[in-house]
C-alpha cells in the first residue's frame, strides 16, 4: 500500500473514540522526527523503526524533516544517545495514548441519563399494583436489595455528572446497574406476563435500556445496533411510566 494512503485508510476503520489517540501518536511522531538521526541502512533495525516513524508522522511529499536512510548525518555512525532518548520518550507517549484502564476518561452525561431512567423504571416496576403480592419473600428481598443498589449507584453517577470519570469506574457502575436492573426484570417479567400482560410492553422496553447503558461506557456487544435517537427514545418511554 502507498504510505501516503496508509493513514487515511487506518482512520477510516479506527473507531471514533480512538481518533484522539491516533492524532496524539501522529503529533508525537511529527515532533520527534526532526531530531532523530538518519539511519545508515534502511534494512537495519533502527532503519525499520525510522521508516515506521516517518509513516506515523505522515512525512510524505514536501516535508523538510523527511530523509532517506544512508543519505545523511549522524546516523551513519550509529544512533546517538539523544536519538535513543527521544525514541524512549516516544515509547512512553505511545503507551499513555493506548492505555485504557486508569488513564482514559469518559463523559458522564450519557451514563447519568441512562442511570436516571433505570432508577425511575426500577421504582415504577416495583410499584406495579399487585406485583408484590405475587412475589415470594425471597423475591421481595432480592427486588428491594436491587432497588436500593440502583439508587445508590445512580446517586454516585449523578454526583459525578458534569465532568469526566475514569473509564474503569464508569464500566464498574454500568455493569453493576445492568446486573441489578436485570435482577428486577427477571423476577417481574413472568409474573407480570401472567397477571398484567398489558404491562409487559413496559417491561420489554425497560430491558432495552441495558445495552444503551453499557454502550455509554464501551461495553456494548458488537451485535447491538443503536441509532443516534434510540437512547433518548427509550428513556422517554421509561419516564412515561407503566
Amino acid at each position: 500500500m502507498d504510505p501516503a494512503t496508509l493513514f487515511p485508510t487506518l482512520l477510516a476503520i479506527v473507531p471514533v473514540r480512538y481518533l484522539i489517540d491516533v492524532a496524539a501518536v501522529c503529533g508525537v511522531c511529527a515532533a520527534v522526527m526532526p531530531w532523530l538521526p538518519v539511519p545508515a541502512r534502511a534494512a537495519s533495525a533502527y532503519g525499520r523503526v525510522y521508516a515506521l516513524l516517518n509513516i506515523a508522522a505522515q512525512n510524505f511529499r514536501n516535508v523538510t524533516n523527511l530523509a532517506r536512510p544512508g543519505k545523511g548525518g549522524s546516523g551513519s555512525s550509529g544512533t546517538p544517545m539523544a536519538g535513543m532518548a527521544l525514541l524512549a520518550g516516544l515509547g512512553l507517549s505511545l503507551s499513555a495514548c493506548t492505555t485504557v484502564g486508569g488513564t482514559t476518561a469518559i463523559d458522564t452525561a450519557e451514563l447519568n441519563a441512562d442511570a436516571g431512567a433505570i432508577a425511575f423504571a426500577a421504582e415504577a416496576i416495583e410499584a406495579i399494583p399487585g406485583l408484590s403480592s405475587h412475589l415470594s419473600p425471597d423475591q421481595v428481598a432480592r427486588v428491594n436489595a436491587a432497588l436500593g443498589r440502583i439508587k445508590d449507584i445512580s446517586a454516585q453517577i449523578d454526583a459525578a455528572s458534569g465532568g469526566a470519570i475514569d473509564i474503569d469506574t464508569g464500566k464498574g457502575w454500568a455493569s453493576a446497574l445492568a446486573s441489578e436492573f436485570q435482577t428486577i426484570l427477571t423476577i417481574a417479567t413472568p409474573i407480570v406476563s401472567a397477571f398484567a400482560p398489558g404491562v409487559g410492553a413496559y417491561i420489554q422496553t425497560a430491558g432495552q435500556i441495558i445495552p444503551l447503558l453499557l454502550q455509554a461506557v464501551g461495553l456494548t456487544p458488537a451485535s447491538v445496533s443503536v441509532t443516534p435517537d434510540t437512547p433518548s427514545a427509550v428513556r422517554a418511554a421509561l419516564y412515561r411510566g407503566v
